[in-house]
C-alpha cells in the first residue's frame, strides 16, 4: 500500500451528505472530458484485458496501380504488399487526496463535492497534457521562417497554414470535421470540411488577424469548444489555467533572439499549433481500467490505519498512445505578438 505523506494530508475540510460512487464517478468523467483538447482527436482502440502491455498495429501501405495492360494468356508479375508495425507501452496514471479523521468530523465545508471536481480537472488536465506531449513529438513540423526551432522569430501567417492544409492534402489525410453549405443570414457563412487544429491563446491572437480567418460566431456548424476556422482549419484554444503546465504545448526560451516577439531574456517562446488528420494520432485505452474514481473511506485500510485517521479519494488510467501517421499530424511552430 502506498504511503500517505503526512504532510499532503488534508486536515481542515469537513464532511458532506453521503452520496454514492456512481454518482462521484460519472462527475468525476464529465469534469475530467471538458478539459481534453488533443485526445479527443485521437483514433480510439479499446484493449481487452488479460492481452498484455505492449500494443502492436501495423498498416499496410498502398498497392502501387496497376496502368499497364494485360498481356493475352501472361499473368502480370502481381505486388507483394508491405507493411509498417506500431507499438505502444500501456502506463498507468493517478493521484489522490487524503483526509484526516478530525477534518472529518469538525469541518463544514462540502469537502466531498469539492473534491470530485478537483480531481476530475487534474484528470482532464493530466490526460491531456499527456496526449499533447505525444503529438508535439512528432516529425511533420512547419516552422514560421527558418528550418528548425531555434531560428523562430516570426508570428503566424496565411502561408504557414496554407502550407499545412496542402501538405496533409497531399499526404491523403482526411479531415475529421464537415462543413457546411452557409446561408443569407448573419452568422451563416459557409465553411468547407476542415482538420482540427489545437492551439494556445496567444497565437489565435495574431489568427484573428489573417485574411479568411472566422470566428466561430460567423459560421453555422462549429463543433463543441471550436472557436474560429480559417479555410480548411478549424480552430480550438486550449489555455493552461494557472500555470498548470497543461494546454497547448509551448517551448519557453527555445527560438531565435528577439524582443520584438514574446520572449524569455531575449529568447523567443515557441508556440504551436497541432493539426490532426484522421487516424493520425490513437489512444488505446485498456477496457478493464478506464479512468475511474477510487475512494477509501475511513476503516478500509486495515493495519496501515489502526486508529481509522485517515480517508482518501483519486482517480487512475489505464491507456497507451501513439502516432500511427506521422504525415497525417502536421505541427506549426511560430513565435507570439507582444
Amino acid at each position: 500500500m502506498a504511503t500517505v505523506v503526512s504532510s499532503n494530508l488534508v486536515t481542515s475540510l469537513s464532511p458532506s451528505p453521503d452520496a454514492t460512487q456512481s454518482f462521484y464517478h460519472r462527475e468525476l468523467l464529465d469534469r475530467a472530458k471538458y478539459a481534453e483538447y488533443y485526445g479527443r482527436w485521437a483514433d480510439n482502440v479499446p484493449l481487452s484485458s488479460k492481452s498484455g502491455k505492449v500494443v502492436i498495429m501495423r498498416r499496410y501501405a498502398h498497392l502501387a496501380v496497376a496502368t499497364s495492360p494485360l498481356s493475352e494468356g501472361t499473368p502480370p508479375a502481381g505486388k507483394t504488399p508491405s507493411l509498417t508495425d506500431y507499438q505502444a507501452t500501456l502506463y498507468q496514471y493517478g493521484d489522490f487526496i487524503a483526509l484526516s479523521d478530525f477534518a472529518d468530523f469538525t469541518g463544514i465545508d462540502d469537502y466531498q463535492r469539492h473534491w470530485v471536481g478537483l480531481l476530475g480537472e487534474q484528470a482532464g488536465y493530466t490526460m491531456d497534457a499527456v496526449d499533447r506531449d505525444v503529438v508535439a513529438a512528432g516529425t511533420s513540423v512547419i516552422y514560421s521562417n527558418g528550418t528548425a526551432r531555434n531560428q523562430v522569430v516570426s508570428i503566424i501567417d496565411e502561408n504557414d497554414l496554407d502550407r499545412t492544409i496542402r501538405a496533409l492534402a497531399n499526404n491523403g489525410a482526411q479531415k475529421l470535421l464537415a462543413g457546411s453549405a452557409g446561408g443569407t443570414t448573419e452568422g451563416s457563412y459557409p465553411t468547407m470540411a476542415a482538420y482540427p487544429a489545437v492551439t494556445l491563446p496567444d497565437v489565435l491572437f495574431d489568427l484573428q488577424n489573417l485574411n479568411n480567418f472566422k470566428w466561430a460566431s460567423d459560421y453555422k456548424g462549429a463543433s463543441e469548444g471550436e472557436v474560429a476556422r480559417y479555410k480548411q482549419l478549424a480552430f480550438f484554444e486550449s489555455p493552461d489555467p494557472s500555470s498548470l503546465g497543461a494546454g497547448g504545448k509551448k517551448f519557453a526560451n527555445a527560438g531565435g533572439s528577439s524582443t520584438a516577439v514574446k520572449n524569455t531574456a531575449g529568447t523567443v517562446d515557441v508556440y504551436t499549433i497541432i493539426v490532426f488528420g484522421k487516424y493520425g494520432f490513437t489512444k488505446v485505452p485498456l477496457n478493464a481500467a478506464s479512468t475511474k474514481l477510487i475512494r477509501k473511506a475511513l476503516g478500509t485500510s486495515g493495519a496501515a490505519d489502526p486508529l481509522d485517521q485517515i480517508q482518501t479519494m483519486g482517480w487512475k488510467q489505464t491507456s497507451a498512445r501513439l502516432i500511427t501517421n506521422q504525415s497525417w499530424l502536421y505541427r506549426i511552430e511560430c513565435a507570439a505578438s507582444l
